[in-house]
């Protein structure tokens, strides 16, 4: 794969001098376009996911309530790690901002599994969960859950459908944008091939990285 890689980067460097040509947005969208194909199908295999067996870890909270209240996700970020519950019984349309519970990452209830590895998931809009609640913290207007599962009390999935499939599109987006920045200001032809190569690895490593890390949580990578 990296040798058709290379070829295909000289081939287009190539192309690229004969016709005088620089390395425009146009041309290098078709350049990302092919070289996302050796990402793909370098990718593609089959794993088998080892049963593992996953345990609940339970979140502590010194003066929280005890009464199991329900609700759905008004919003919740990967990458901030928190989010907003609006609970039952508030009205979605004329409900207050300190009507909603506050809700971070690590006061869900985490998977772990025989190791004691811990997989803390994130949450998606409008899911049905179940939760505990403790006073705001600090000077923050809403209350904090805490002990958060699912609404029927099973474990929130360590990582949602389509989760690899995501992530695979953001790596490949990056490698997208490595590219970019290598073809625009390297102008050693060598030098080049091995950046990009070494950009590419660096996302497939990233790849199989997150695939290994579902199937230690006992799921498979199609999920």
């Amino acid at each position: 794969t990296k040798l058709q890689l290379i070829a295909f980067i000289r081939g287009y460097y190539l192309l690229c001098s004969l016709i005088s040509v620089s390395y425009t947005p146009v041309a290098m969208n078709n350049f990302l376009i092919g070289a996302s194909k050796f990402a793909v199908s370098s990718l593609r295999s089959n794993h088998a996911a080892p049963a593992a067996r996953l345990v609940a870890a339970r979140c502590f909270s010194s003066d929280g309530d005890d009464e199991v209240k329900t609700g759905i996700i008004k919003y919740f970020s990967y990458k901030t790690q928190f989010g907003f519950i609006l609970p039952d019984g508030v009205d979605k349309k004329t409900h207050d901002d300190n009507d909603l519970i506050f809700i971070h990452r690590n006061d869900i209830r985490a998977h772990e599994n025989a190791d004691g590895e811990k997989f803390y998931p994130g949450l998606k809009r409008n899911q049905r969960v179940a939760f505990k609640v403790s006073p705001p913290d600090g000077n923050a207007k809403c209350a904090k859950a805490f002990d958060l599962t699912m609404a029927n009390g099973d474990l929130v999935p360590p990582f949602q459908k389509g989760y690899l499939e995501r992530y695979t599109k953001t790596q490949k987006a990056k490698f997208g944008d490595k590219v970019f920045a290598i073809m625009s200001t390297c102008t050693d032809q060598q030098e080049m091939e091995t950046q990009i190569v070494s950009a590419f690895d660096e996302v497939k490593e990233n790849i199989e990285k997150q695939r290994a890390k579902m199937e230690r949580a006992g799921m498979s990578a199609d999920e």
